[in-house]
């Protein structure tokens, strides 16, 4: 009788064992993911915009690499810099697959945010950071484009960070950076399913 159930109980533990480990795969595969995915992805809208170099650049510069694209104002003191700085983490931290992304700040204050003063901002972070500006008005087609509210000339925008895959496409959007670590994992996440 005993040795019924000692079969038994050694039948459910390699169960439990067998289950656990498939689970544990599982979600090593799959991580979660931090942003919000866009599904499906769609393509995201183009641009062509001067860099801080004087430059003219298009967001189909970039295809083969994850593209993080932000909206701010280099006079900012808050969100702009805050956010700058969690990109600046998180490309230290990819190592070798930070040549696989590329970091754009789109300017939503024209009128203060010249080639030089994108600059100068971005090289407080990174040297591979660019910098977008243009006149107000080809800056609205993309701010539209992109859905981003700017008001009071600038100083009031939307805060979304957007992540565009390395074929184009829209692929996540993040409401405010709390931290450098989630958006690694998912740059992570995304390269390796490339």
């Amino acid at each position: 009788m005993n040795r019924k159930y000692l079969i038994i109980a050694m039948v459910a533990l390699a169960v439990i064992i067998i289950v656990g480990g498939g689970y544990a795969w599982y979600k090593s595969a799959n991580p979660s993911f931090h942003g919000s995915l866009i599904s499906p992805a769609e393509p995201a809208p183009g641009f062509t915009l001067t860099s801080q170099a004087g430059n003219s650049v298009s967001l189909s510069d970039f295809r083969g690499k994850v593209v993080l694209l932000y909206f701010g104002f280099t006079n900012c003191t808050s969100e702009c810099p805050l956010t700058m700085g969690y990109l600046k983490q998180m490309h230290d931290k990819l190592g070798t697959l930070a040549d696989k992304t590329q970091v754009i700040l789109i300017s939503t204050d024209p009128a203060r945010d010249t080639p030089e003063a994108l600059g100068a901002f971005l090289g407080h972070f990174d040297p591979s950071f660019i910098g977008l500006t243009s006149t107000r008005e080809n800056l609205q087609m993309v701010w539209a484009a992109y859905g981003v509210t700017v008001l009071d000339n600038g100083e009031t925008h939307s805060s979304y960070l957007y992540m565009i895959d390395p074929q184009g496409n829209l692929y996540a959007t993040y409401p405010l950076l709390q931290n450098s670590d989630d958006i690694t994992a998912d740059i992570k996440n995304l390269l390796r399913k490339q």
